[in-house]
């Protein structure tokens, strides 16, 4: 659906250079929700303009539907963008139009007939629960009403592409939640591929089936949504996925750990996917061999529809029973790593 080609992106802000983007191979499925996730400068904003050529590559090609659209007539480059929508983060409405009037926008520019626009304009106000804002101004709307019509215009010219800048960042996490909702909602119902760019990994959890995380300009790690989350390889992923994920053992536990104690003791991370997620292992464990088994830190949760869980645990007792021990766990299909600077 949506390829880049070792795509470039140069700025020059005076005799200084900016690349925002450094060679970006990426490729983006029909249907998929994907998710572009790093922090401010990383080059998140530049490579989702490239979509709809807001920015042009420095080098580089974007596929859309196999076509190459930096090679694009401007007749074409019309076209191309009326089949992509745009959210932003800051809503971006016209204060001196009505709700009606901006959702309308696009079809105007596009010389639509009149009956035809108003058709189209409820239709997508009903939808997003707005039919009876359509004759508002934006200031009497709150932040979330104000996304929704942004939302609306967007999907107005009936895209098969909606482009998605930080959306949900000027919103709260209630409001953000219901937008979150929205936007699964058209990409059900509609069957709209979706890429949206934000540094909160909290939204790619909720709605991305795919992500990548990008570091100066770079793609740094990619993947399945549940992948690069139970398994994180960089750093800075490493950071964000811990940011929701909370799997960085407090500076409380480390403490404790590192305190000298007598007898033979163990500390593991392990990392529980699917059924054995939910199944006793630890403690049939610790019923099964001559060891005792204490749960330091780590929660349970849930990634896309599978249970996930990733637990701190440590395992007192002699040798040969701890070992016996782990591989009854690794047996259950627990992943087990060891906690380095802890035990012994």
């Amino acid at each position: 659906m949506i390829t880049f080609e070792n795509v470039t992106k140069t700025y020059h802000n005076g005799k200084q250079i900016v690349h925002a983007l450094n060679g970006i191979d990426l490729t983006i499925e029909r249907g998929e929700i994907f998710g572009v996730v790093g922090f401010s400068g990383a080059g998140k904003s530049s490579l989702l303009r490239c979509v709809n050529l807001l920015e042009r590559p420095t080098t580089g090609r974007v596929l859309v539907e196999g076509q190459d659209i930096t090679q694009f007539s401007k007749a074409e480059l019309r076209q191309h963008r009326r089949r992509v929508g745009m959210v932003f983060q800051h809503f971006n409405l016209l204060n001196s139009k009505t709700v009606f009037a901006n959702v309308a926008e696009p079809l105007v520019i596009a010389k639509v007939p009149n009956a035809e626009i108003r058709k189209r304009v409820m239709e997508l106000l009903e939808f997003v629960g707005l039919a009876d804002k359509a004759n508002h101004y934006p200031d009497q709307l709150s932040g979330g009403q104000k996304q929704r019509v942004g939302i609306a215009r967007a999907l107005a010219t009936r895209p098969s592409i909606l482009l998605c800048d930080e959306a949900t960042s000027a919103l709260d996490p209630q409001t953000t939640s219901a937008i979150l909702s929205l936007l699964k909602t058209i990409n059900r119902e509609y069957r709209i591929t979706i890429l949206l760019v934000t540094h909160e990994m909290s939204v790619i959890r909720e709605i991305c089936d795919k992500v990548a995380v990008m570091e100066r300009g770079k793609v740094i790690e990619s993947g399945s949504v549940f992948d690069v989350f139970s398994n994180p390889q960089s750093d800075i992923t490493k950071n964000f996925v811990n940011s929701v994920m909370h799997t960085k053992i407090p500076e409380s536990v480390q403490r404790l750990l590192s305190e000298p104690e007598g007898g033979n003791r163990r500390v593991y991370q392990l990392v529980f996917v699917g059924a054995s997620a939910t199944q006793p292992v630890l403690f049939q464990a610790a019923k099964k061999f001559n060891l005792d088994i204490n749960i330091l830190f780590g929660n349970i949760t849930e990634l896309q529809g599978v249970p996930f869980g990733h637990l701190l645990v440590e395992f007192r007792g002699p040798e040969r029973e701890i070992n016996r021990a782990l591989t009854y766990v690794r047996e259950a299909q627990v992943d087990i790593q060891e906690a380095v600077g802890y035990g012994h």
